[in-house]
């Protein structure tokens, strides 16, 4: 069908249409994994350096998928650390206490 003969009401389902199929779209890549690779990691998370994702990893506190010499996470596992990281300001206090 030629754009000339669409009627008002074709051209509004149309649109309604294609705003469904992004809908899905973005729901579907928000349930799906997002593997990364380290560097990307690193890129896409400037909190993370490369010797605390190292530790992370050695302390079992993010899993890592191991190919070969890469290393791939997923980034709902990445985000999860990060927000476990989150302290209150009395937790930072006490934990100065500690080690004076």
């Amino acid at each position: 069908m030629n754009k000339e003969n669409f009627s008002l009401g074709e051209l509004v389902f149309e649109i309604g249409c294609l705003l469904k199929k992004y809908e899905l779209s973005n729901a579907k890549s928000k349930n799906e994994r997002n593997l990364l690779k380290t560097k990307e990691v690193l890129e896409q998370y400037p909190l993370l350096t490369q010797y605390g994702l190292e530790q992370a990893i050695k302390e079992e506190k993010i899993p890592v998928i191991k190919r070969g010499r890469l290393n791939f996470y997923d980034s709902r596992d990445i985000e999860k650390y990060i927000d476990n990281q989150k302290t209150t300001g009395s937790d930072c206090i006490s934990e100065k206490i500690k080690y004076v």
